[in-house]
């Protein structure tokens, strides 16, 4: 069912990060207010990258972050679509706790579209940051609120240019909701899309390289539509049965090379060693959508399985972080505000929970143990818990479902029938979990709900793979 190269690159994870010998040897001697840049990919397959296994999409840029920095094996995302993914990147809190629960565009309740966005009345990293004398920017995807007040710029956001919504045309001259700060931008004069994003990042490094600087570049690639430059693709379509697939393959290079137009200009401004670079994406491969591929898990974006929120991770600073090395204990997107503002010098407001931590004391080896005991996952009809190796999924109408990730990582067998005291513990631990949430601000149309469970059968999941 899974390609060996990608079977064989996550077993081959051995290099461990454990009190490693880095350019510091605790949290206390890190360089003061370090720049931060979040680099987004969209909808992209975990197996979909050179540092993940696959050996015919090449992404020499983003293997060297891995090779140089810190990867995560059990890297995850707090939603398995976008908006909600997002929402919890940018709060560091669990989405559901704000009601932030699914995705923005489908929303079929009579809720007033001036609460459908990320609240207002939580702070995101860039408000965070701002606080703390940081000029904050954003390149691309934002789909949080395309409502005034949801705007970036109204969310802590110096600057902001990218697209309110979900989606857009990749073509030269042709992507008409890219707004620039709160006009829109020329976008008849604007290039391929993804090179836009990876040239207006730069410019903003350059701007403001001499003072401390936190940039969220969402690239929206490889999500849909299937846009691909022309000459990235005649070359993909000689090594790819499917055209869908070759133009995967091309519009990943285009992030890939654009991540490579950001690593290049800090190194050109020797900020390298000031500089906390992280590399993930925003949900598991979107298969048929976007003919990616998630081996060696199954599912797909949407789900529980591993294949929807289990992403490719990573951590690059140099002189600091270890070079070259492998974090295996579970972490999620919830912990980069957290980390940031560590960082920054803030601390965390006590009156309303925060869901991820800080993670430099762990890779810099100050903290030893997990940094989780549990995750939790919901969307409306099923959701899940992983504690430890253990990952229980939940379902409103059925069953639930146990795997053991350790000793099988697809989720192939389920063992709830072996495991029922365990089986039912994780369920109390999970609907402990949902007491705490709030009730979602809006609900999507009931027909996605059969669309998503389909996914939970492999056999299915297979017969959608382009190759």
């Amino acid at each position: 069912m899974f390609s060996d190269n990608v079977v064989l690159a996550l077993a081959s994870f051995s290099i461990l990060v454990s009190g490693c010998k880095a350019g510091v040897s605790s949290s206390d001697e890190l360089p003061s207010k370090p720049n931060i840049i979040i680099l987004f990919a969209d909808d992209a397959g975990y197996a979909d990258f050179g540092f993940t296994g696959s050996q015919q999409l090449k992404t020499p840029h983003i293997d060297a972050l891995a090779a140089n920095g810190v990867t995560f094996t059990n890297g995850y995302v707090s939603g398995p679509v976008c908006s909600p993914s997002r929402a919890g990147l940018m709060t560091g809190r669990y989405q559901q706790r704000f009601g932030h629960e699914t995705n923005i565009g489908e929303n079929y309740t009579n809720t007033d579209p001036n609460l459908i966005g990320l609240p207002v009345e939580e702070k995101t990293i860039a408000d965070v940051l701002k606080q703390q004398g940081y000029h904050t920017g954003m390149v691309g995807k934002w789909h949080l609120g395309e409502k005034e007040h949801f705007h970036p710029c109204n969310r802590g956001f110096d600057e902001f240019f990218g697209m309110l919504g979900g989606g857009s045309s990749y073509r030269a001259g042709t992507a008409r909701r890219i707004r620039n700060n709160f006009e829109p931008a020329d976008y008849v004069n604007l290039p391929y899309l993804t090179d836009a994003f990876g040239d207006k990042a730069c410019e903003f490094i350059r701007k403001n390289h001499e003072q401390p600087f936190f940039l969220y570049l969402s690239f929206n690639a490889p999500h849909t539509p299937l846009h691909a430059r022309p000459d990235y693709l005649a070359e993909a379509r000689s090594r790819f049965k499917t055209d869908e697939r070759a133009i995967n393959a091309a519009m990943t290079r285009s992030l890939d090379e654009n991540i490579g137009k950001v690593t290049a200009i800090l190194k050109e401004l020797e900020l390298e060693e000031n500089t906390l670079v992280f590399f993930t994406n925003d949900n598991g491969g979107a298969m048929p959508y976007n003919a990616s591929c998630n081996d060696p898990f199954s599912g797909t974006k949407g789900t529980f399985l591993e294949g929807g929120v289990h992403v490719p991770f990573v951590a690059h600073w140099k002189g600091v972080l270890p070079k070259g090395a492998i974090y295996n204990e579970p972490v999620i997107t919830l912990d980069i505000l957290p980390t940031a503002l560590a960082l920054a010098g803030g601390k965390l407001d006590e009156n309303k929970p925060y869901d991820g931590v800080n993670l430099m004391p762990y890779l810099l080896g100050k903290k030893k143990g997990e940094p989780h005991e549990k995750l939790f996952w919901r969307l409306f009809y099923h959701g899940a818990v992983r504690k430890g190796d253990w990952k229980l999924i939940w379902f409103d109408d059925r069953e639930p479902r146990l795997h053991n990730l350790k000793d099988d990582i697809s989720e192939q067998n389920d063992v709830s029938k072996q495991f029922p005291e365990l089986t039912q513990q994780l369920l109390n631990e999970f609907h402990a979990w949902e007491n705490e949430l709030a009730e979602p601000v809006w609900r999507t149309h009931p027909k996605w709900k059969q669309h998503t469970l389909d996914r939970y059968s492999q056999v299915y999941v297979d017969s959608l793979r382009r190759n």
